[in-house]
């Protein structure tokens, strides 16, 4: 038996997936720049954790402008986006053994791509 009812051609996750690049677009031909604030940050940590530490930084968008090697201490200075500066700070102890220090601060903002 047919009833001839067809479902809908757009569902829900079609809609969820326009909500991201209507407003971008519209932006865009606004002429509209998005940017994004970041912090720089200084960062101490024991010599022998400095790779594990870069590599958990690298993925949330940290950028590193000075490393100054030590005896027993690696200096980092570098930027992240402010979003993930929490994260950054709850990842350290776990990378450093609790060994690390880090101090961070508002540095304007960048570009959004």
């Amino acid at each position: 038996m047919r009833s001839g009812f067809a479902g809908p051609v757009s569902t829900a996750a079609d809609f969820r997936g326009l909500t991201r690049l209507v407003p971008a677009r519209a932006l865009e031909r606004a002429g509209t720049r998005v940017y994004e604030p970041y912090h720089s940050f200084e960062l101490e940590v024991p010599d022998a954790t400095l790779p594990g530490v870069t590599a958990a930084l690298a993925p949330l968008g940290a950028t590193f402008t000075e490393t100054v090697p030590g005896r027993a201490v690696c200096s980092l200075r570098g930027t992240i986006p402010a979003r993930h500066v929490s994260r950054a700070e709850r990842t350290l102890p776990g990378l450093t053994r609790g060994e690390a220090a880090w101090w961070s601060r508002t540095a304007g903002e960048q570009p959004l791509s």
